[in-house]
């Protein structure tokens, strides 16, 4: 069920009416689970029982790890579920790549061998509840998280439906807490509030990114076709399509959470201010870059063992960050752009950086020129994000350096002119105006009202059901 689709719009109010009118205490919180098992079910059946498996499996060993008192067993043990979590990701994700990767390389030997590439189908949601599930058990491993005792409420925390598919990839330690509200009926600010969040997100999706991707599916379809300035309106329509894609599901999934009566950390920031790539990423997807932080780029030494073991800690982090998004190669070039690209920064700040170079670049005249270079960098690596493979990428960026016009001319409507300016504007607002307050009616009567009226007007302008680009991952 797509949070767009009208389906789950049906769900939605018959969970939220259900769980409030059930009685208070376990039953409610276990009702409530069995409308997240539904949820997953009715996108992939055969895999709820992989699924329940994992979560089984881990409550079991975060149990062993707490309470063994031998650290080589506690530490066997934390291996062991990180290495089951991601084991079944590469199987299912990566295997077919591995096998085909390996084709090409016999064939380039000019051997006849060949390894069988194995058609898996992607369990929904891996990726994020892979990351969550062993965020559990790590946490639990270094003493940060004491494990529950309570399989339902786990199990809730990594099916709550709300972050299952995409995300935002949230911490056991900020929801298991929470999750004991679920006992207690949903308050009506925190659905009303919710309801907001949720409409806000369903508007940056049907409004805004689906309206981009007109453009951009048109130019990376068919690049060789289109001048160079209709493949920069495609590719800055593409970098503003995925931002109001996967924003917009952030938001929702923090509305749905809310009405629920958990609050969910902000998963974006108006990334496109960013003056570096480091401050991009402190503004974009801040729930992986927070994980890839703190159970990837410390674990590998982080800023603590010299300049040298933080430049490989950082590109390593952001290479198999980019991998993580999928299993082609344009993925790997795109992460590594991104940590080549903060790597070289950091160098040239701790290195070769003058006193009065440190000073231009604080002056206006150098955030304007950090700004220009970092969405350079952003622009350049979405290229590699979006094309189907790195010859597609290459067409496309051979199209943007060459001054000669294409066969076929792309056509912008008024509309799509207004929500370019609307894009900007949002950004804008952001960095000039950070703590502006939107007008929000006193009565709860007229904000049910106007959120009521903000669903159904999107549901009037959406045109179709279109998945969120992140369920591809």
């Amino acid at each position: 069920m797509l949070f767009i689709s009208d389906e789950f719009f049906v769900f939605l109010v018959v969970a939220l009416v259900a769980v409030s009118v059930a009685p208070a205490g376990r039953f409610r919180s276990g009702l409530l689970l069995a409308f997240c098992v539904w949820f997953y079910a009715s996108w992939s059946l055969p895999f709820m029982g992989l699924l329940a498996a994992n979560i089984v499996v881990d409550y079991w060993l975060a149990l062993a790890i707490h309470q063994s008192r031998s650290a080589r067993m506690r530490r066997w043990m934390a291996t062991l579920s990180v290495t089951m979590n991601l084991g079944m990701l590469a199987v299912f994700k990566y295997s077919g790549f591995v096998s085909t990767t390996s084709n090409d390389a016999l064939r380039l030997l000019g051997t006849d061998l060949a390894v069988p590439v194995p058609e898996l189908v992607l369990p929904l949601g891996i990726s994020f509840y892979v990351f969550q599930a062993i965020s559990y058990t790590v946490d639990v491993y270094r003493g940060v998280l004491e494990p529950t005792r309570d399989l339902p409420k786990l199990a809730t925390f990594i099916l709550f439906f709300p972050h299952l598919v995409s995300g935002p990839i949230v911490r056991a330690k900020e929801i298991l807490p929470q999750l004991d509200r679920l006992r207690e009926r949903p308050a009506l600010a925190d659905v009303i509030h919710g309801g907001r969040d949720f409409v806000l997100g369903f508007a940056r999706k049907v409004v805004f990114a689906d309206s981009f991707a007109v453009l951009a599916d048109r130019t990376f379809r068919s690049p060789s076709q289109f001048g160079a300035v209709d493949l920069l309106i495609g590719l800055v329509a593409y970098a503003f399509q995925i931002y109001f894609d996967f924003s917009g599901y952030s938001q929702m999934a923090i509305g749905l959470a809310r009405m629920f009566g958990i609050h969910f950390p902000d998963n974006f920031d108006s990334p496109y201010i960013s003056g570096s790539l480091q401050e991009f990423w402190r503004r974009w997807h801040i729930s992986l870059s927070r994980f890839l932080r703190d159970y990837l780029y410390i674990p590998l030494g982080g800023s603590r063992f010299g300049l040298g073991r933080t430049l490989f800690a950082l590109s390593a982090t952001m290479l198999i960050g980019g991998f993580w998004h999928g299993a082609n190669w344009t993925f790997v070039v795109w992460g590594a752009i991104h940590g080549v690209g903060q790597a070289a920064a950091l160098l040239y700040r701790e290195r070769f950086r003058t006193p009065a170079q440190a000073r231009f670049w604080e002056s206006p005249a150098g955030n304007l020129a950090g700004w220009s270079l970092t969405m350079s960098t952003v622009l350049l690596a979405w290229v590699f994000f979006r094309a189907p493979t790195l010859a597609a990428s290459v067409t496309y960026l051979r199209g943007l350096t060459t001054l000669s016009s294409g066969s076929e001319v792309l056509s912008v409507s008024s509309t799509q002119v207004v929500l370019f300016g609307l894009a900007v504007a949002i950004h804008l607002v952001a960095y000039f105006r950070p703590q502006l307050v939107l007008p929000w009616p006193r009565p709860v009567f007229a904000q049910g009202l106007l959120v009521g009226a903000g669903y159904f007007c999107c549901v009037a302008i959406k045109q179709a059901d279109a998945p969120f680009i992140y369920f591809n991952f």
